[in-house]
C-alpha cells in the first residue's frame, strides 16, 4: 500500500519534469489543496487539476528543463487517508545557469474508487540557491512563446477569413488603423489599403469575380512575437471560367493583438498573364 502511495507521488513530479500534464492531473483528486505560501508568501489555493496543471504548464517550460529528486519518504496510513513526509530538491536549468530549490513536502492522498489521488499538497520552503533571477527569465520567456502562439493564430485567422469568406473575421485580425501594403501593385491599382474597414471592403468585394480561394501556407514565427513572415500560394477559382495561382510572401506586423501591418509580395509576370495586364 505504502509503495502504491509513493507512487502516486513521484508521478505527481515526473509528469511536472516530462511537461506532460495529463500525467499530472491523473494522480490528483477533484480538488485539491496547493500551499506554497512558505516560499511565495501567498495564501494556499483550493484548485482542480486543470487549473494546477496550467499554472504548472504556464512556467516550468521556460525552463530548458527541470529535476526533481525526492527522498525520506514517511508515510502515515490512517483509514482512508495517507499523509507523505519527504524531502524535495528542485533543479531548474536554463541557458547555462540552474536555481536550486530545497524543502519537505506534506502531501495527504486519499482513497477514492480504488485510487489514491493527491488532496493536499504542501511545501515547506529551506532554501534556494545559484541564479536567483531564473524565474523571472524563465516568465518572460512563456510570455513570448504565449504572445507568439496568440499572434500566430491571428495571422492564420487573415487566411481563414478568405477562405471561408467570413470577411467579418478581418475586422477582429487588423487595428482598426492598420493597413496592407501592395508595393509589386501594377499601375491602376492601389498600393496600399488603409484601415480595417477598407480592407474589409477589398476582400469582401472579391467574391463579384472570384469563388473559392485557397491559400495553402507556411506561417513563420521570428524572434520578435509581433513579426510573421508567411509563405503561402493562392488557388483562386475565376468566376468567368479558369483559375488564378500565384506565389506570395506576406510580412504580418502586430500589436496588441491586432494586425497593425501587412506587406504583400506576389509574382508580378504571373498576375499580368493572367489579367491582361501590362507591367511598365
Amino acid at each position: 500500500m505504502e509503495t502504491k502511495i509513493i507512487e502516486q507521488v513521484t508521478a505527481l513530479f515526473a509528469g511536472a519534469d516530462e511537461r506532460s500534464w495529463k500525467k499530472v492531473e491523473t494522480v490528483m483528486n477533484e480538488t485539491v489543496i496547493l500551499d506554497y505560501s512558505s516560499m511565495t508568501g501567498n495564501a494556499p489555493d483550493v484548485l482542480t487539476p486543470q487549473q494546477i496543471s496550467a499554472a504548472w504548464a504556464a512556467f516550468l517550460p521556460g525552463f530548458n528543463r527541470t529535476s526533481h529528486q525526492l527522498s525520506g519518504f514517511v508515510v502515515d496510513l490512517s483509514g482512508n487517508t495517507a499523509t507523505v513526509h519527504y524531502t524535495g530538491k528542485a533543479d531548474h536549468f536554463l541557458d547555462d545557469a540552474t536555481w536550486t530549490v530545497e524543502g519537505t513536502y506534506d502531501t495527504k492522498l486519499v482513497s477514492t474508487k480504488g485510487s489514491w489521488l493527491i488532496a493536499e499538497h504542501k511545501f515547506n520552503f529551506q532554501k534556494q540557491s545559484g541564479d536567483t533571477t531564473l524565474p523571472a527569465k524563465a516568465t518572460k520567456k512563456m510570455q513570448k512563446i504565449v504572445i507568439t502562439a496568440q499572434n500566430r493564430k491571428v495571422v492564420d485567422n487573415f487566411f481563414i477569413a478568405l477562405e471561408t469568406q467570413k470577411f467579418d473575421l478581418l475586422k477582429d485580425v487588423f487595428a482598426a488603423t492598420g493597413k496592407q501594403l501592395n508595393p509589386y501593385a501594377p499601375n491602376g491599382f492601389p498600393k496600399s489599403f488603409d484601415g480595417a474597414a477598407a480592407i474589409y471592403q477589398q476582400y469582401s468585394g472579391l467574391t463579384a469575380n472570384f469563388g473559392q480561394m485557397k491559400f495553402p501556407r507556411q506561417i513563420f514565427a521570428t524572434e520578435d512575437p509581433n513579426f510573421f513572415f508567411v509563405k503561402f500560394r493562392g488557388e483562386i477559382t475565376i468566376k468567368k471560367g479558369g483559375k488564378y495561382e500565384n506565389d506570395y510572401l506576406g510580412t504580418f506586423k502586430l500589436e496588441n493583438g491586432k494586425v497593425v501591418e501587412y506587406t504583400e509580395y506576389f509574382n508580378q509576370i504571373v498576375m499580368a498573364n493572367a489579367f491582361g495586364i501590362v507591367l511598365e
